[in-house]
C-alpha cells in the first residue's frame, strides 16, 4: 500500500464539499421565492428544506427569510424575502434580483428537491468528520478522541439526514403491540432489590428509561444505584457504573458490604473480623463473575459514557447503567452550568433509547427541600429539564421519630412515574451495610 493510500490527501474533505454543491438546483428552489405561480410548490418546499440545505450561504439566509414569513402567514415574494432578509442587506437584494423573472418548470421540482436536501446532508456528515479529524489531533489518547467522535456524529439529526426508518404507520405499530401482549415473557425488565418498587414500577426498571434518584448528600441516592447494578448483575443483566465521586474499590467495598453483609467500617479500617471474612469470601466466590464493570474516570463527559456504553453493548450486552452523580458530569463549559446539565440530562435520556438499556442516575436536591420538610420534583438541582427527561424520579429521605432522631427508615417518594403508580413508601435504612431494604 502506498503512502497516498495510507494517508489520504488533506484537501479530500474539501473536495467533497465541492462536490456536493448543486448550485443549479438551489437556484431553481429559490427561483420559486419569487415566482407568483409557484406557490404550492413554494410551500412544500419551504416545509422540505432547511437553509443548512443549502451550500451558498445567501440562499440558505434568503430561504430562512421565506421560511419565517411563510410561518408568519406573510406572503413570500421577492420583495418580502429580500426585505425580511436584512441582515444580508444589498447582498440579498441583488440575489433576489438575479431570480426575477424566472419561471421555474414545475417538472425539475422533484429532483431539484431531492438534489439539495441530499447534498445538504451529506455535506453535514463531511463536515462533522472534519471536526472529528480536529478534535482527534487535539485529543489525549484513543478513549478521548473516540469520545469526542461519538460526540460529533451525535449532534447530526438522522431526520435532517433523510433516515425516516423509525417513522411507521400506526396499523404496522398496533400489530407489533398485539403481538407482543400476545407474548408478554419477551418484554425486558430488570427488578430492583425491592419488591415494593417492582410493584409500583411494574416489574422493575424498563429498558429504555432513564430513573433519577434524587436526595441530599447522604440520604442513599449512591447506595440505592449501586444496590441496583449489583443486583441487576446477580441476575446476570449486564450493568455498569459509572463514578465521579468515588474510586472504583470504594464502590466496591460498598456492594461487598451490602452483598457479604460486612460493615462499612470494618471495610473502611481495613480491620475485618474472622466472620467478616468468611462472608467476603464467599459473596468474593459467587460475585466476581457478575457482568459488572466499574469505570472511576474523574472527569466524565456524556460523550465519553456514551462511547464506553456503546463498546459495553457490542461486546457483552448492557441492561443497566449508574452514573453516579449527574451535577459532577462535565459539559460544554462555554454554556451556562443549566444549559450544560440540560444537555447532559437529554442525552443521557437519548442514550437509553439508543441502547435499550435502563440508565439509572443519582442526581442532587436543592437545600430549601429540607427546609420545607419535603422534596419536590423542583429541587432537583441546576436545571428543570431533568424532571421533564425522566421517565421515573424517586426522591428519598431519612426519617425521624418525634423527638427528631433517626428511626431506620428511609421515605420513598415516587413523584414521577411512567411504568405505573406514583406515591410513597418507606423502606428499611442500614448504612452501616450501604444498604436499602
Amino acid at each position: 500500500m502506498s503512502d497516498d493510500e495510507q494517508y489520504p490527501a488533506p484537501n479530500l474533505a474539501s473536495e467533497a464539499l465541492a462536490q456536493l454543491r448543486p448550485v443549479a438546483e438551489e437556484g431553481y428552489l429559490i427561483s420559486l421565492l419569487t415566482t407568483i405561480t409557484a406557490r404550492e410548490l413554494r410551500e412544500e418546499a419551504l416545509v422540505r428544506v432547511q437553509p443548512e440545505d443549502f451550500s451558498v450561504a445567501a440562499y440558505g439566509g434568503l430561504w430562512e427569510a421565506a421560511q419565517q414569513l411563510h410561518a408568519e402567514g406573510k406572503p413570500v415574494t421577492a420583495r418580502t424575502v429580500a426585505a425580511a432578509a436584512d441582515t444580508a442587506g444589498e447582498l440579498a437584494e441583488r440575489t433576489v434580483a438575479r431570480f426575477v423573472g424566472a419561471v421555474p418548470n414545475p417538472a425539475d421540482f422533484p429532483y431539484a428537491l431531492a438534489e439539495v436536501t441530499r447534498c445538504g446532508a451529506l455535506r453535514r456528515v463531511v463536515e462533522a468528520t472534519v471536526r472529528i479529524q480536529q478534535r482527534t489531533m487535539a485529543a489525549a489518547d484513543g478513549s478521548a478522541a473516540l469520545a469526542a467522535a461519538h460526540e460529533e456524529l451525535g449532534k447530526l439529526d438522522t431526520a435532517e439526514l433523510g433516515q425516516d426508518e423509525h417513522t411507521r404507520t400506526f396499523r404496522d405499530v398496533l400489530t407489533e403491540l398485539d403481538a407482543a401482549l400476545r407474548s408478554p415473557e419477551t418484554y425486558r425488565f430488570v427488578p430492583t432489590p425491592w419488591d415494593d418498587l417492582n410493584e409500583r414500577f411494574s416489574g422493575g426498571l424498563h429498558m429504555g428509561r432513564m430513573i433519577i434518584v434524587g436526595a441530599r448528600p447522604g440520604e442513599g441516592k449512591s447506595i440505592a444505584a449501586h444496590q441496583i447494578a449489583e443486583h441487576a448483575a446477580s441476575l446476570g443483566h449486564p450493568a455498569a457504573i459509572f463514578s465521579v465521586e468515588m474510586g472504583s474499590v470504594e464502590v466496591a467495598g460498598r456492594i461487598v458490604a451490602n452483598g457479604a453483609t460486612v460493615e462499612m467500617g470494618e471495610i473502611t479500617r481495613r480491620e475485618l473480623s474472622d466472620h467478616s471474612w468468611r462472608n467476603f469470601h464467599e459473596y468474593r466466590a459467587r460475585a466476581q463473575d457478575f457482568p459488572l464493570t466499574i469505570n472511576e474516570r474523574p472527569d466524565l463527559t456524556l460523550g465519553y459514557i456514551a462511547a464506553q456504553c456503546r463498546a459495553l453493548k457490542r461486546r457483552n450486552g448492557l441492561d443497566v447503567v449508574v452514573i453516579d452523580y449527574l451535577q459532577l458530569l462535565n459539559g460544554d463549559r462555554r454554556m451556562p452550568r443549566e444549559q450544560q446539565v440540560s444537555a447532559i440530562s437529554r442525552g443521557l435520556k437519548q442514550l437509553s433509547r439508543e441502547l435499550d438499556c435502563a440508565v439509572v442516575v443519582p442526581a442532587q436536591l436543592n437545600r430549601n427541600a429540607v427546609a420545607r420538610g419535603k422534596a419536590g420534583l423542583s429541587d432537583l438541582r441546576e436545571s428543570g429539564s431533568i424532571e421533564q427527561d425522566a421517565d421515573a424520579v424517586i426522591l428519598l429521605a431519612r426519617q425521624y421519630d418525634d423527638e427528631g432522631e433517626p428511626n431506620g427508615m428511609l421515605a420513598v417518594d415516587i413523584a414521577k412515574n411512567r411504568f405505573g403508580r406514583m406515591g410513597e413508601l418507606e423502606l428499611p435504612w442500614r448504612p452501616y451495610l450501604s444498604r436499602i431494604g
